[in-house]
């Protein structure tokens, strides 16, 4: 499996660009015909959070969602409404994961078109400690973003981060 780290700024190692697909796509009604996707837009959308974390910036990275988002965090805290999040966000950056990283190791996971103008993907990753290259085993989390497509293009509505704990065998 390859891995997608999506870092920058000051304690950040190169990253490799998103340019794989890396995942399941699915069109509207289910088909695995070709469409016009939305990849390249989220995967822009998710870049950009990444670079806003990855600097500490929590206006920056609540920019990343619509205006009326919400956000689960891993340990159940929702967030409802960009200046919310970005508020909280800052507090989040300033107090407890300064210097930490998104990391990637899928994205997407899966991409699905539930409805025309509805993505829904799937991703995995983790929050890097300052000086580690990569996830930790206790580190892995699953995410899920919605995103529609509005005048402005594709903005993120709706995020779910899970930790994964591992009660069950990964799937063969």
């Amino acid at each position: 499996m390859a891995v997608l780290v999506l870092a920058a700024g000051a304690n950040a190692a190169a990253a490799p660009a998103l340019d794989s697909p890396g995942g399941r796509h699915t069109a509207p009604g289910g088909s695995a015909e070709p469409t016009q996707s939305a990849l390249p837009q989220l995967k822009r959308l998710i870049q950009r959070q990444s670079d806003a974390w990855n600097r500490g910036d929590g206006a920056a990275f609540a920019a990343t969602y619509a205006e009326d988002a919400e956000f689960i965090t891993f340990d159940g805290t929702h967030l409802r409404g960009r200046p919310e999040m970005a508020r909280n966000f800052q507090i989040y950056f300033d107090n407890y994961t300064k210097g930490t990283r998104l990391v990637f190791t899928k994205v997407p996971v899966t991409l699905r078109y539930p409805a025309p103008g509805t993505a829904v993907m799937i991703t995995t990753g983790c929050v890097a400690n300052p000086g580690e290259p990569e996830c930790r085993p206790d580190s892995h989390s699953i995410q899920t973003y919605v995103a529609v497509n509005r005048k402005q293009g594709w903005e993120l509505v709706s995020f779910q981060n899970t930790r994964v704990q591992g009660l069950l065998p990964p799937p063969r």
